[in-house]
């Protein structure tokens, strides 16, 4: 028994060898069991190596004619030796090889391919940083030339003077009368006032008088009217309310017959001569608002015209949902052309000097970093970490990484940037396609 296990422990030793040495090959092409042949690793008698005294094809070398019947080596291509190169390689793919961007490396793609993919080139530009920002907005009053007309007494409305929506007052018209039996209460005990303690000579008016006088004065009774109620001795039993400014009545809310009281909002009279533009700007535009910068204004029934005004006030408060500040402008509006309700476009210009400028589409923007991609000649590609600055319309500013006059990739960089990513994960290095 043992000495049948020694006998198969060497048989078997000897039947691996031989296949692993190639000896069984011919035998395992007989009998058509080529995989077999293939894992010993020694070629089939068709797809062996050249027979003695013939010429040796390898893959990258060239041998001229002389130079195979004479064995000479000196018409062989190699790279890296004279007269001697290798297709596909050039010196640019140990440039390649170096990582300027982490997880990125230069590529390399024909012209036939760039066109497929739709690559385009731009240059890095050094011109304008001017920033526009742009918003539209609604026309209101100028809320410090704005009034309310209200009564200081209770009473009916027993006369109205100006009875619509849009009409245009001066300082001092007539707006309405109310009637009222305290005011009349009140200027009779004034005129009592009077009578009782005449004016001393050399001392003023007498405290009675005075506070009479007070009382019709809180009431909203102009001071001519308590001089000529002195002179004349004859009580009104209604009060005129007259226009505070010059301007256009917005609101209306009486009519004769009313009761009115001083809570009551009886007529709203702007100015218009100056109104304000409410516009909302989004949270990164800020920094290009100031207060007093020029505006530029258009409205939207009118794109042919334009009006100028300067920025007054910017709200110290952000929207949280919308991320938003409002801003209002200051337009002149003698004319009165702009009315309160109507849309407009306003535009801000911000120039800061000048500086680098690349098309916003040549940059891949990651949480980490800025990428984009310097053109080399022979098609190659080279990606560059960029520090950006502002946005300024379809360009942004470069800080850092690029030089003024540089070709950089503007379109397609989405696809090379993959490209170059995943020839940086397996090590290939650049690659020509």
């Amino acid at each position: 028994l043992v000495l049948g296990m020694l006998l198969g422990v060497v048989l078997g030793g000897g039947l691996v060898t031989a296949h692993f040495t190639g000896r069984l090959t011919p035998l395992y092409h007989k009998l058509g069991w080529h995989s077999l042949a293939a894992s010993t690793g020694a070629a089939s008698p068709e797809h062996a190596g050249p027979k003695m005294g013939e010429q040796a094809d390898m893959p990258g070398m060239e041998m001229s004619g002389d130079d195979a019947s004479g064995g000479g080596m000196s018409g062989m291509n190699m790279p890296g030796m004279p007269g001697m190169s290798m297709p596909g390689t050039d010196h640019s793919q140990h440039k390649a090889a170096k990582e300027a961007v982490p997880g990125h490396v230069m590529v390399q793609f024909s012209e036939a391919r760039q066109q497929l993919i739709g690559v385009k080139i731009g240059r890095v530009e050094r011109d304008r940083l001017r920033m526009s920002v742009r918003a539209v907005g609604i026309i209101e009053p100028d809320q410090t030339r704005l009034k309310r007309v209200q009564t200081r007494i209770s009473g009916w409305v027993t006369k109205v003077f100006v009875n619509y929506v849009g009409q245009d007052v001066k300082q001092d018209d007539p707006l309405l009368e109310v009637y009222s039996p305290n005011l009349l209460s009140t200027q009779e005990e004034y005129l009592v006032a009077v009578a009782q303690e005449p004016r001393v000579r050399g001392e003023g008016e007498p405290l009675l008088v005075r506070s009479a006088r007070r009382r019709l004065e809180l009431l909203g009774v102009p001071a001519d009217e308590i001089e000529k109620l002195a002179k004349t001795k004859k009580p009104r039993d209604t009060l005129m309310l007259r226009a505070p400014i010059n301007g256009v009545v917005l609101e209306r809310n009486v009519l004769e017959g009313n009761y009115v009281e001083p809570s009551t909002d009886l007529y709203r009279i702007a100015d218009l001569s100056v109104v304000w533009l409410q516009a909302k700007i989004y949270e990164y535009e800020l920094p290009h608002i100031k207060l007093g910068q020029p505006v530029t204004v258009t409205l939207l029934s009118d794109s042919t015209t334009t009006f100028q005004g300067k920025v007054s006030f910017v709200e110290p408060i952000v929207q949280e949902k919308t991320r938003t500040i409002k801003v209002r402008v200051e337009i002149p509006n003698e004319d009165e052309r702009l009315k309160p309700g109507m849309y407009a476009d306003l535009k801000i210009d911000h120039d800061m000097g000048r500086g680098l400028l690349i098309p916003d589409t040549a940059v891949l923007q990651t949480g980490e970093r800025g990428v984009a991609f310097r053109a080399l000649e022979g098609g190659w590609f080279e990606p560059v970490e960029v520090t950006l600055g502002g946005r300024f319309g379809q360009r942004l500013e470069v800080l850092s990484g690029l030089s003024e006059g540089e070709k950089i990739l503007t379109s397609a960089v989405y696809l090379i940037d993959s490209e170059s990513q995943m020839r940086a994960s397996s090590g290939g290095g650049g690659h020509h396609h």
